[in-house]
């Protein structure tokens, strides 16, 4: 038997043989890059979305003049068998009944902070946080709360407030 002759009787399929079994870990790999890690962002979003936490609380935000929101949020809250369940001792609000200017921020800021303080005295693991305000201090808020507790936030749509899902996305 020459050598020519050993190599495509042997290890031709011997090749053949590993080179399909070393394609199931390159395509099991693809598979989880590709889809399995989305799908699973997805059911992690939808999962923490929905679960109001061990010990939730309720902050509104009302920095609108001239509107009060809390009627309207208490009204949904009502609807809502996760959050109704909320006492009022983890319910915490923070309002401006005039417009704010730039030099407000600091006075406004102070009281965020002492809201947030309370919330984490009363060893809340969840914020629900209803906001309604300039998109400059939402962004205030996110950074505020981005290292605390888990904050959800709502946003009024069409009538109703819709979740919108955790501030951070620290798993994915």
């Amino acid at each position: 038997m020459d050598l020519r002759t050993f190599i495509m009787d042997w290890l031709d399929p011997i090749g053949v043989v590993v080179g399909l079994l070393l394609a199931v870990p390159v395509f099991w790999t693809w598979y989880d890059v590709v889809i399995g890690r989305r799908r699973r962002a997805r059911q992690w979003f939808r999962q923490v979305s929905r679960d109001p936490g061990q010990r939730p609380a309720i902050l509104i935000i009302d920095l609108l003049p001239g509107r009060d929101m809390r009627p309207q949020v208490q009204h949904f809250i009502a609807s809502q068998p996760e959050l109704n369940t909320i006492p009022d001792d983890r319910r915490f609000h923070l309002a401006r009944s005039t417009p704010l200017k730039p030099e407000d921020l600091p006075d406004l800021i102070r009281d965020l902070r002492a809201r947030a303080a309370d919330i984490a005295r009363a060893g809340c693991d969840t914020v629900h946080c209803f906001y309604a305000g300039p998109v400059a201090f939402a962004a205030v808020i996110g950074a505020e709360f981005a290292n605390g507790a888990r904050c959800l936030f709502y946003q009024h749509q069409q009538g109703q407030y819709v979740n919108w899902g955790p501030l951070r996305h620290d798993r994915y």
